[in-house]
């Protein structure tokens, strides 16, 4: 009798099919003239579910793009794990340096390349293959699953948290699981236990009240992108160090054991200098590497501009400059207090020869899942029985808005098994997952759901 994990191995090409034919579907949350393929690549998912042997599976509207929700409820007295991902993504042309068209994928390499690969496409993709491995192999499931994926993950999820809450009851379980993370390297399994939160907020500074003539003006007049140039370099000192008064007044102190675990991770500067290609490291002196890049929060300037960024030149004085800044949070900072701590200090260091405004976009908080929870102890035995050795522990230095809302609204742990690898080129072009990585994944899913009930009694 086949074993659900013989299936797997012996169905991958017509897996790799089907990812295909989901991925080919160009659903950019961020453009508003893909609206129509958000919701083609929502209806081809939950047609897929159906497939599969799920029971139920909607295209549920919001105010924007549509949630996808579909369920298995065949195992009574058996937990239920609400599985999250997302099937919007990133944009993408050939233009931004694509060395084959993004939504058309190609294998090379033992790589599957395009947009939606690694993020989140193949990762969802994962958990339905192990769906219907177990299915086919056993007719049955060991546990009750529901599934939900988003349509807006990569512009903020911004109706995700009132549809988690109207549909409480419906998303009721007892874990859930989420693979949008990554690991460290091939062949080292990593287990997420903390993310980052997000604040993103604007910065405007006005001088005059239109562009002004340089030559007439210059000398004269506070020229707006100069203003916010300094307002901007003064969220750091000049080792790196966060200026902020009030910033990080609420930062968790990470206790001896997580210091000793970051210690151990595998991450070198000679990783960070290939993965980045920048010339040297930069940041908090008071604070390691790896530590920089998970336990310590962050401002960052995402966008600087103002006046004329056209071909060829105009003399002016411009009359207005932004600049797009992000946050990320460590557990415990809370966004409110943070915008209002940069909001006060932007003022403070505003000159009176032009005015600014502190725009607040939107802001979540960052979270710590318990290492020694019962279903966190099932991914280490899962990862184990895959990958051949248990999984290191490690905090994440991006955000996954949905697992903060699971757990504020649902009150359930989540889970983050993720099978990224550091260069598959989240968001930038030539994305890619790995085909080994995507063939262990199956395998971890499929014992993780095998494992818990043992552990969720």
């Amino acid at each position: 009798m086949t074993t659900p994990f013989e299936y797997a191995l012996e169905n991958q090409d017509k897996f790799l099919r089907e990812l295909t034919e989901f991925l080919r579907i160009p659903s950019i949350s961020a453009q508003p003239h893909h609206k129509e393929d958000v919701r083609k690549a929502a209806e081809w998912a939950a047609a897929h579910c159906l497939s599969l042997g799920m029971t139920r599976a909607e295209v549920m509207d919001t105010d924007g793009h549509p949630v996808v929700y579909a369920e298995w409820l065949g195992a009574p007295g058996k937990p239920t794990v609400i599985f999250y991902g997302h099937y919007d993504v990133q944009p993408a042309e050939l233009k931004d340096g694509w060395h084959t068209e993004p939504f058309h994928p190609v294998i090379m390499d033992d790589k599957i390349f395009g947009r939606g690969t690694a993020d989140d496409k193949g990762q969802v993709f994962i958990h339905l293959k192990a769906f219907e491995s177990v299915m086919k192999t056993t007719g049955t499931f060991p546990v009750n699953i529901k599934i939900l994926l988003e349509g807006e993950e990569e512009v903020g999820s911004i109706h995700l948290r009132p549809f988690i809450k109207s549909h409480s009851e419906l998303l009721k379980g007892d874990v859930g699981l989420v693979s949008d993370s990554g690991m460290l390297a091939p062949g080292l399994p990593t287990i997420v236990y903390g993310l980052r939160g997000l604040v993103e907020l604007e910065i405007y500074v006005t001088g005059p009240h239109h562009d002004l003539h340089s030559g007439a003006y210059g000398g004269t007049v506070d020229n707006p992108n100069h203003a916010l140039s300094r307002i901007v370099a003064s969220l750091h000192d000049a080792q790196g160090r966060i200026a902020v008064s009030g910033f990080a007044d609420d930062v968790r102190v990470l206790s001896a054991d997580e210091h000793a675990s970051i210690s151990h991770v595998p991450f070198t500067e000679e990783m960070w200098y290939v993965e980045t290609g920048a010339p040297a490291i930069w940041g908090d002196p008071d604070f390691t590497l790896k530590e920089r890049t998970g336990a310590r929060p962050t401002i960052e300037v995402n966008g600087l501009f103002g006046g004329y960024t056209g071909d060829g030149s105009k003399t002016i004085i411009p009359a207005k400059a932004t600049a797009k800044i992000t946050c990320r949070l460590v557990p415990n900072q809370n966004p409110q207090k943070v915008f209002e701590a940069i909001q006060r200090h932007v003022a403070a260091h505003t000159p009176p020869t032009v005015h600014s405004e502190v725009s607040f976009k939107r802001g979540e908080p960052g979270l710590v899942v318990d290492p020694n929870d019962p279903a966190m102890q099932v991914a280490v035995e899962a990862y184990q029985h895959s990958f051949g050795k248990a999984p290191i522990f490690t905090l994440e230095g991006g955000s996954i808005p949905a697992v903060m809302m699971m757990r504020e609204s649902l009150g359930i742990p989540v889970i983050l098994m993720g099978f990224g690898l550091p260069d598959d080129n989240l968001h930038a072009p030539n994305e890619k997952f790995s085909l080994e990585q995507f063939r262990l994944g199956i395998q971890t899913a499929i014992e993780f759901y095998r494992l818990l009930p043992e552990h969720q009694k």
